[in-house]
């Protein structure tokens, strides 16, 4: 099964902004004793954390799946090289469209 990444949820984004501050009151606490290494480490460790946050807010919403669905969606795209992305896109979209009976919208994403 291929790894999931990180799922942008409230509680990792409220994680992730616990441990920026955290880091950040270290960085000046290491800055004003003026150990300069251990300010490089730290200044470098606060800037991986904001990347790491600010990829949590800029990914599309994500939709929770029963585990039995998500085996299938890693197995099709397994076995087809397609991203999952990919894949439930078309089918979120064939869904739709059944349910609207709109056969123009099939399996075309609104981007």
């Amino acid at each position: 099964m291929r790894g999931r990444g990180v799922v942008p949820t409230q509680r990792n984004k409220v994680v992730g902004a616990i441990s920026a501050v955290a880091i950040a009151v270290a960085l000046v606490d290491v800055v004003i004793a003026g150990t300069w290494d251990t300010a490089l480490v730290l200044g470098f460790a606060l800037l991986i954390q904001l990347v790491l946050i600010g990829s949590l807010y800029a990914r599309r919403p994500t939709v929770s799946l029963r585990g039995d669905l998500y085996r299938w969606l890693d197995e099709r795209a397994g076995a087809t090289g397609e991203p999952i992305e990919r894949i439930t896109d078309r089918c979120v979209a064939a869904y739709r469209a059944n349910l609207t009976a709109d056969s123009d919208d099939y399996g075309r994403p609104d981007r």
